[in-house]
Order: structure tokens, then C-alpha cells, then sequence
């Protein structure tokens, strides 16, 4: 079994399969040096193409949607590198490249390193000068090689571009080959005429008739063995990937909504672009966490897995769960997943010490799975923090405000709920000396803001939002993943 990162893989997407087949030969023709030789694939994956009458938009678009396939297919072998060779492609190289953490060699770049040490050389272009694949072409040099660009006649452009399809036709008779050469010769003669002193085909299938035109005394840049050595001699390493969260949705539907608002608005974001990327696996179907801790039921900590597992699957860097309740299960679900799970009750009670001291008292409302299973309470004794609960008439206030008839899971955000959970608050706060209060259910923030002074029968107290602490935590280690990887 070869190395797959060894292997040099090839698109054959938009690419005459001839040159496919010369740079096959290239590579492994290209001396090592003592290294290993590359192994090298390629692939031509079938696609239907849009109708001739199709848009530009989506005839631009299909293609680059095509190319992507064939990196994906790359890409999920792990091979080394990806060559890519169609000067068409450097349009949307960038576009391309940042989708994927497996390098993409740039044949543009590759033509520059080998001319990187021909400062002033005139290099003539043998295609159309207006179109942007040029400009592509000349962005690729930029900071390798200091050319001086040639582009022939107008006339002899049109016909180089009007003809550019049939280079790549392998099938064309006779009289096609001459006439198609004629043009080539007539493109070479004119960019010779202006004082070239090598020639850069505008396509891959121009590579055809590279014999013919330098035999004629035209100096064409070999470019499959130019691609060859590049690919061949360069250190390829993957690129660093971008850094994206995963959220593990549906427990339920509108806390998952809540995190993903406070993750964005607690992101210093101008743009769209300056977001990070965000993966959910809304999963509304996820048993009941609270019902199987103290009443039986279906187990949940499949379900649970299952959404991680595809998270991790989608290389995701983190995990988070939008429900209190679900952290029960974590110890379960980590030692078996390569993704850590930011953990929500650490993170809260973390943030409470450092903000309001070890003195603080705190006040959980929060479910009776949470309350029960301590991960609230035997985290904050690690901590050397403080922790009470309601008592069990009051604990009742709370679940009616998540899960009663007029509370939050039924879609209600004021109105009884509200009321239930603020006497609850309130005999934390008088009864228990709560300084400050949790809103330990994911959906509770949807009832009460987080507020460092809210008042409760004229007693300032802090309440605390679990999810916003959350959206923080994560925001700061974006943040500080982003800037050492160098990639949004």
C-alpha cells in the first residue's frame, strides 16, 4: 500500500487528459535525489454539465463546484498535494484553497519559480491580455519572479481565444490540428515580433502542439515539466485549519438559538467575515436528560455521543452543550472523543470566582436532574466556592417555569413563569444568603437577563447566565486559536 502522503494527486476536472498523462510522466521521470519516489493519482470524477444555454454564473460556478469534488476526493485520501493544472483554475485558486487544509500547488507560481532568477525577461502570453485568468497569471508572480510582460497583436489574441476550447480536443482531424496550430504560430509570431524572449502557453492545451511551435524556433516555457519539479521538489505541509465550534442543538431548540445569538454578538466582528465557524447538530430527538436521571426513560447518552462523534467528524475544534442538564453525561462521552467539550458549569463558576470572589454565595435554579447530579455544586466545593439550592417547595417554582404549561419549554418567557422563577430567586436570596444566582437551565436566560445588579426586595445581586459565560469562554479561545494558526 502506497503512502498517501506521498502521493502527488492530479484534477483532471478541467484539464485535457493528455496533459494529465504528460504530467503523470514528468513526476515520475523527475529525479529524487535519494528521496522516495511520489506516488502519483489522478482523477476525472463524471458530472453532469449545465445546458449550453446556462448562465455564465452557472457555468462558472459548475466548474469550480467540479474541481472542488476532485479536492474533497483528494483531500479525504490525505494525500501530500493536490496539482491543479489549468491556468483557468488560478481564478479561483484563493476561493478554492480556503475551503481545504490540503495544499493546492499553484501552476502560475510554478512557472515563477523557475524563471525567479530571469529578472527583466520579456515573457510573452500567449492568450488574450484582457481576461482575468492574465491578471491571475501575473498575481502568481508576484514576489517570485520580475518579468516583463508581452501580449501579442490584438487580432492574434481573438484568435487564440476563440480557438482556446479545440486545444484541448484531442480528436480533432488533420485540417483542425494545422489550423489550430496556424493560429498558435501566428500568436507566437506576433509576441516574438514584440520582442519575447520565451513564451507562456495560456492553457494546458496548448501543451499539444509545444513540439511543433518550438521547432518552428519558438520558445515555448515547458510548463508540464516546470509543474513536475515543482510539485516534485517543493515541501508541501497541510495548511493550518480554520478554527470551528460544534454544538451539540435541540436540548432544546430555543437554548441552542440563545448560545449561537450570544456567541455572535459577544464576537468583535465587523464584517461576516470576521465570525468564526460554527457546525450545529440540532438534534430536538435527544431523551429527556432530566427524565432519565430521576425517573427512568430512554437513555440519552447515545444521542448525545452520536451528535458529538458527527461533530468531530466535520473537525470541529470544540464542542459545547446548550443544556446544564446534558454535562451529566460528559464524563461518559470525553475519554471516547478527540474533541474537548467546554464544559459549562467549570467555565461558569470560574468566571463568579474571579469576578465576584471566593466569598460569593451562590444560588443554583436550575433543573432537578442538575440539582441531583451536584455538577453545579461538587465543582464549586472543588473550587472552594459556596453553592445552595432551593428547597424543594421553591424547586418546584423553578421546574414549572421550564417545564410547566404556561413555562419556557412550552414557548412562554413571561407571564407565570416569570413569576415562579423570581420566587424562587427570592428564597435564595432572603432564606439562603445567595449573593449570586445562576440560571442553571439553558432556557432560563430566555426568562431573566444576566445582570450584575439586579434587584430583589431591595438586595443588589448578580445574576449569572451559564450560556453567556460560555459564548465568552469560546469567543476568547477563537480568538486565540485564530491568531496562532493565521486563519479564519
Amino acid at each position: 500500500m502506497s503512502d498517501l502522503h506521498n502521493i502527488i494527486a492530479i484534477s483532471g476536472a478541467i484539464c485535457p487528459s493528455f496533459f494529465v498523462e504528460k504530467l503523470t510522466a514528468a513526476i515520475h521521470n523527475e529525479p529524487t535525489e535519494g528521496k522516495e519516489k511520489p506516488q502519483v493519482e489522478s482523477v476525472r470524477l463524471k458530472w453532469e454539465c449545465p445546458p449550453a444555454d446556462a448562465s455564465k454564473l452557472v457555468k462558472e460556478g459548475d466548474r469550480k463546484c467540479r474541481v472542488y469534488n476532485e479536492v474533497q476526493y483528494f483531500t479525504d485520501r490525505g494525500v501530500k498535494v493536490v496539482a491543479l493544472p489549468n491556468f483557468q483554475a488560478l481564478t479561483f485558486l484563493s476561493e478554492l484553497q480556503v475551503e481545504f487544509t490540503t495544499p493546492i500547488a499553484n501552476i502560475g507560481k510554478a512557472v515563477a519559480e523557475s524563471l525567479k532568477d530571469k529578472e527583466g525577461l520579456k515573457l510573452g502570453y500567449l492568450g488574450l491580455a484582457s481576461e482575468p485568468k492574465f491578471e491571475a497569471v501575473k498575481n502568481s508572480f508576484e514576489g517570485i519572479a520580475k518579468v516583463e510582460w508581452v501580449v501579442a497583436e490584438e487580432d492574434a489574441q481573438k484568435m487564440l481565444k476563440e480557438y482556446e476550447l479545440k486545444f484541448f480536443d484531442k480528436n480533432l482531424n488533420a485540417e483542425q490540428k494545422e489550423e489550430a496550430l496556424s493560429i498558435l504560430r501566428n500568436g507566437c509570431h506576433s509576441l516574438q515580433e514584440k520582442g519575447a524572449e520565451l513564451i507562456l502557453p495560456s492553457c494546458t492545451g496548448q501543451v499539444e502542439y509545444a513540439d511543433a511551435l518550438n521547432a518552428a524556433g519558438f520558445r515555448l516555457i515547458d510548463i508540464v515539466g516546470v509543474y513536475a519539479h515543482y510539485l516534485c521538489t517543493k515541501s508541501w505541509a497541510q495548511l493550518p485549519k480554520p478554527f470551528k465550534l460544534g454544538i451539540v442543538g435541540g436540548m432544546g431548540p430555543a437554548a441552542t438559538v440563545d448560545l449561537y445569538d450570544k456567541i455572535t454578538r459577544a464576537t468583535p466582528a465587523k464584517i461576516d467575515q470576521d465570525h468564526f465557524k460554527v457546525v450545529i447538530e440540532q438534534n430536538p430527538q435527544i431523551p429527556d436528560r432530566t427524565k432519565y436521571l430521576l425517573h427512568g426513560g430512554i437513555d440519552p447518552t447515545l444521542s448525545l455521543y452520536s451528535c458529538c462523534k458527527k461533530l468531530e467528524a466535520d473537525q470541529v475544534d470544540a464542542i459545547v452543550f446548550p443544556c446544564n442538564t446534558a454535562h451529566a453525561y460528559i464524563e461518559t462521552i470525553v475519554p471516547h472523543l478527540d474533541v474537548p467539550i467546554i464544559n459549562m458549569q467549570r467555565t461558569t463558576l470560574e468566571e463568579i470566582k474571579k469576578k465576584f470572589g471566593e466569598k460569593a454565595v451562590i444560588g443554583l435554579m436550575a433543573t432537578d436532574g442538575t440539582c441531583e447530579t451536584g455538577i453545579y455544586s461538587k465543582k464549586a466545593d472543588e473550587m472552594g466556592l459556596k453553592c445552595v439550592r432551593p428547597d424543594p417547595e421553591y424547586q418546584k417554582y423553578v421546574m414549572e417555569a421550564i417545564y410547566g404549561e404556561k413555562g419556557v419549554k412550552a414557548g412562554y418567557t413571561t407571564g407565570i413563569c416569570r413569576d415562579q422563577l423570581l420566587e424562587a430567586a427570592k428564597h435564595l436570596v432572603k432564606d439562603k444568603a445567595a449573593t449570586v444566582l445562576i440560571l442553571g437551565c439553558t432556557e432560563l436566560p430566555l426568562i431573566l437577563d444576566e445582570d450584575d445588579n439586579f434587584d430583589i426586595d431591595g438586595k443588589k445581586v448578580a445574576i449569572v447566565d451559564p450560556t453567556s459565560a460560555v459564548a465568552r469562554k469560546v469567543v476568547t479561545i477563537a480568538t486565540l486559536v485564530t491568531k496562532e494558526r493565521g486563519r479564519k
